[in-house]
């Protein structure tokens, strides 16, 4: 082996264990590895449960809750937020508008909190639907 090739090869190490220092003196608490590994997971997830709660379960969630608050405020301005009569109508007049605008916005919420949960913890139950974790 002459000078030159020993020289090359001298060149060639030193340039690799330059480029390899970096990993070798990883931490370990940080775990980026890890998280570049879990990152398309995480991105499946939150984009799953992002949609199917914007899409279905935020709209039926909300359209329930919203044409409720609905019936329920304009039976109180018809007089009585219990009774049967101020409900029935309450409910023909407010009920359908009301579940509308609360499946809307609820399908809003739900896209966001979806993505979020759906990142935290990819496809747990809980990214999938509207309420929060206990």
């Amino acid at each position: 082996m002459n000078k030159k090739n020993l020289g090359q090869i001298l060149t060639t190490a030193l340039v690799a264990v330059s480029a390899a220092a970096p990993a070798l003196a990883l931490d370990y608490e940080a775990k980026p590895v890890h998280w570049v590994l879990m990152s398309p997971f995480r991105t499946a997830g939150a984009l799953s449960g992002g949609l199917f709660t914007g899409l279905v379960s935020g709209p039926i969630d909300g359209g329930y809750h919203g044409g409720l608050r609905g019936t329920k405020h304009v039976a109180g301005e018809f007089g009585d937020e219990k009774g049967d009569l101020q409900l029935a109508t309450a409910g023909t007049i407010a009920g359908p508008g009301a579940a509308v605008i609360g499946g809307t916005e609820s399908g809003y919420h739900g896209f966001f909190h979806g993505f979020k949960t759906g990142w935290d913890k990819p496809f747990s139950r809980w990214s999938y639907v509207t309420m929060e974790e206990k």
